[in-house]
């Protein structure tokens, strides 16, 4: 009698890469009803700034706001970056190399960097490369309770302050997650990014030049560095 143990078996083998593709397919792509097609229903910039090895994201505080945790650190201005990184290496303006190797091999504990703008944000960032892109108002709500809920909160429900930013109008809180590689900063931008339908994957997203890559795919170029 035939066997036909290992005809059955071959399929299977192919299906599970077969269903990942079908995944990544659907990763790549944008979210229909969050990301519509005609950019006149997606009225809220959404900006997408690279400093060289990390990546952040901006949006007009009106659509962010409300999700925040309120503090009296908490900067105050038109638009708020946001950026996510390792609690030690990113506060440091002076990091050495020690830090950064520890900042990419072990699970370290994370700090989100907030900074307040009151100019257009490719003027405030010169020597950064800077892409807008116009997402719905229900994709920035979604971005923003992202972006809102990975502070880390004390017991009493308030966020809790970290380091002094790295610029005049910004600070440091403590955040959810471990920071590792591939778990970055540019990891962490693409996620915020992919909450609004934006077509990201985030897992092709290790590197700053690849969030950016995939931003100008329908987004606007502002300043490029």
């Amino acid at each position: 009698m035939p066997d036909y143990r290992n005809d059955i078996r071959k399929p299977t083998g192919i299906l599970i890469p077969l269903l990942f593709l079908v995944w990544l397919a659907g990763c790549l792509g944008p979210v229909q009803h969050l990301y519509p097609e005609d950019e006149e229903l997606r009225p809220v910039p959404v900006y997408i700034i690279s400093h060289g090895w990390h990546v952040g994201i901006a949006i007009e505080r009106e659509h962010i706001e409300s999700f925040l945790p309120q503090h009296e650190m908490m900067p105050q201005a038109a638009i708020y970056k946001f950026g996510w990184g390792d609690g030690r290496y990113y506060p440091d303006s002076e990091a050495g190399f020690g830090l950064m190797m520890r900042a990419a091999i072990l699970p370290t504990r994370s700090v989100i960097h907030v900074v307040g703008i009151d100019m257009p944000v490719e003027h405030y960032f010169t020597a950064s490369t800077v892409v807008k892109v116009r997402v719905t108002e229900e994709g920035a709500q979604r971005m923003a309770e992202f972006i809102g809920d990975r502070f880390l909160l004390d017991r009493e429900g308030n966020p809790q302050f970290a380091a002094v930013g790295l610029y005049r109008n910004s600070t440091f809180f403590k955040a959810r997650g471990r920071y590792f590689i591939p778990k970055t900063s540019n990891t962490w931008t693409s996620r915020a990014l992919r909450r609004t339908g934006y077509p990201i994957t985030p897992i092709f997203a290790i590197t700053s030049g690849n969030v950016i890559q995939q931003a100008r795919k329908d987004g606007t170029v502002l300043r490029d560095n």
